[in-house]
């Protein structure tokens, strides 16, 4: 064998080796992936759903989508930092449509000291895990 060879499959082998959390050294896991399509799905859900005209079939068919990840999302522990970044984005973007129901922010009623800390501790475990 090669020393290129040996380098190589000694490399992919420290890839898949799991880190102190148990997470493998790869790209962006399914779950990870998923939870990110599924925040960014509900943030430009209401701009698509205008523009296309969704009737309600469709706008309880992507919403359906979105539940279902959300649901995984409960359900799966995170095995890596970057699934709970994702996981934090997505709860982030749920969080907000909660909090913030009207499209006009400015209509909203302002958070109070507990919703902002739960904006705020999102929003750090997001930047700290990415």
């Amino acid at each position: 064998m090669s020393a290129t060879a040996s380098r190589r499959g000694l490399l992919l082998g420290l890839a898949t080796l799991p880190l102190a959390g148990g997470a493998a050294v790869a790209g962006p896991t399914d779950l990870a992936r998923a939870c990110r399509w599924a925040a960014d799905l509900w943030v430009g859900m209401h701009g698509r759903c205008c523009a296309e005209e969704w009737d309600d079939d469709k706008l309880d068919a992507e919403m359906d989508l979105y539940d279902a990840v959300l649901q995984r999302a409960l359900v799966e522990p995170s095995a890596s930092l970057d699934e709970v970044a994702a996981k934090a984005q997505l709860c982030l973007v749920d969080f907000e449509a909660q909090l913030f129901p009207l499209l006009n922010r400015a209509e909203n009623d302002e958070p109070g000291d507990g919703d902002r800390m739960v904006l705020i501790v999102l929003r750090e475990v997001i930047k700290l895990c990415a």
